[in-house]
């Protein structure tokens, strides 16, 4: 991989006033003037032009009478943006290491500050670990890594049906979730509206990091690793990765159609105003997967009350941990899974083979449920349906004896065995789930 060694900041605001807006932009000019002395700027998009200080000033100064506004400023190697949108505010840093290495203490209290007066969210970290957990396009990509690098990389298709890097499978990726950034990486600023979607006793309890510090006005730093020029250290990037499992982010939101197909180490169930979890720990009390689990940490957390139950239990799961819902009256017991397989490059098929594995191989302690059939329903968009990959599925499975396959006009089902075990799959329509209520099937 060709480096740049340079730092990339984020910061994302709240909502702010008028007088709020404009204390942000000036504190935001501050420190590109501390940090180097820009010679070009672009303003809203248009051609660059040279650095004019006054010019600036007065674009910046106009920024908030505007509904959505974009400054650029750059020397060539540092470059700073700050974008107004509706009252809140988007900006990014670019600082090589030698800025960074010289600033450092100005622009981590500039961070510190302003994510505690006014931040929704902030970063820092390597700019060269965002663009190798962060670029999907291939054609971008060969400005950094060979040919031969990026063909060992997972690959997807997106909405065009072009072939992109997945992303997804990368510790470092950033999503969005419900107007939220979400990601893992070398310094991360949460604000307390982050516990609408992740608990802050999720984040500060997450072990294996560098340190993690709860700020004024509920702001939690955690920082993984001591420098961020060294996140592909094998090491660092293992913190990177299980912050990231830690928290869940792949379990709240992912864009590859199928998920990441790794076991969680948290599992989320939301309702009205109310957050549960469990946590997977093995007997050290050290997170694992869900299979390897020995020890369960649940937590409730009642957003409207402000009521925080949390208990911690030793054993093995049982069979509702892997099939929640029950239906008495056909002795069935029932998990689902949403799939796009239309963004896959194999038809889905790796994702079906992890997903029924899943299912499949599990143990559990419970005989409850002995006389129950054990169901795995795929929803499926309509054109995945009529193209089920089951001869590639069958061969990505050499070990699991799969039954007639069964055709109807609502659905397709197929029974599978191995080693004693038993699994029903059924693939069914998306549209189904706003047609009917969860799990009503007939066969």
């Amino acid at each position: 991989m060709i480096k740049t060694e340079k730092i990339y900041g984020f910061l994302q605001s709240t909502q702010m006033e008028a007088s709020q807006l404009r204390l942000l932009i000036e504190n935001w000019f501050t420190l590109v003037r501390l940090s180097y002395q820009p010679t070009e700027y672009y303003y809203n998009q248009q051609e660059k032009k040279p650095y004019d200080f006054n010019e600036i000033s007065r674009l910046l100064h106009n920024a908030p009478e505007e509904i959505n506004t974009e400054i650029i400023v750059t020397d060539g190697q540092n470059e700073s943006s700050i974008h107004v949108i509706q009252e809140a505010v988007l900006q990014r840093h670019l600082f090589t290491k030698d800025v960074f290495s010289t600033q450092k203490p100005v622009i981590l209290s500039y961070f510190d500050e302003t994510m505690q007066r006014d931040g929704l969210f902030g970063y820092l970290r390597s700019y060269d670990e965002y663009l190798m957990h962060n670029v999907e396009r291939i054609e971008k990509r060969q400005n950094f890594q060979s040919i031969a690098e990026i063909n060992a990389l997972p690959k997807r298709k997106n909405f065009e049906q072009e072939i992109v890097i997945d992303c997804n499978q990368f510790s470092g990726y950033d999503v969005f979730y419900n107007g939220y950034t979400l990601t893992s990486c070398w310094r991360m600023y949460f604000s307390a509206f982050y516990a609408h979607i992740i608990p802050q006793v999720i984040i500060t309890d997450a072990q294996q990091v560098e340190q993690v510090q709860v700020r004024d006005q509920g702001i939690v730093m955690v920082e993984l690793y001591r420098d961020p020029f060294q996140w592909d250290h094998e090491l660092n990037l293992s913190y990177q990765r299980l912050f990231r499992d830690q928290t869940g982010i792949d379990q709240l939101t992912w864009d590859n159609g199928v998920g990441i197909l790794r076991e969680p180490y948290i599992e989320y169930a939301f309702g009205d105003h109310l957050i549960q979890t469990i946590q997977y720990q093995n007997d050290r009390m050290q997170p694992t997967t869900k299979r390897n689990a020995t020890h369960f940490v649940t937590r409730s957390f009642d957003l409207v009350n402000e009521e925080y139950q949390e208990r911690r239990v030793k054993g093995y799961l049982n069979a509702q941990a892997y099939f929640p819902w029950i239906d008495q009256e056909r002795l069935r017991m029932m998990d689902y899974i949403v799939l796009k397989p239309e963004l896959t490059v194999d038809d889905g098929v790796e994702a079906y083979a992890f997903y029924i594995r899943n299912h499949l191989e599990i143990d559990y302690s419970e005989d409850r449920f002995k006389d129950y059939t054990a169901c795995l329903q795929f929803y499926l968009p309509e054109t995945a349906l009529k193209e089920l990959p089951i001869d590639g599925l069958k061969a990505a499975m050499p070990d699991v004896h799969f039954g007639y396959l069964h055709r109807t006009r609502k659905y397709t089902w197929v029974n599978l065995k191995k080693d004693g075990k038993k699994l029903r799959v059924y693939f069914m329509n998306t549209q189904k789930l706003v047609e009917q209520q969860l799990f009503t099937n007939q066969e």
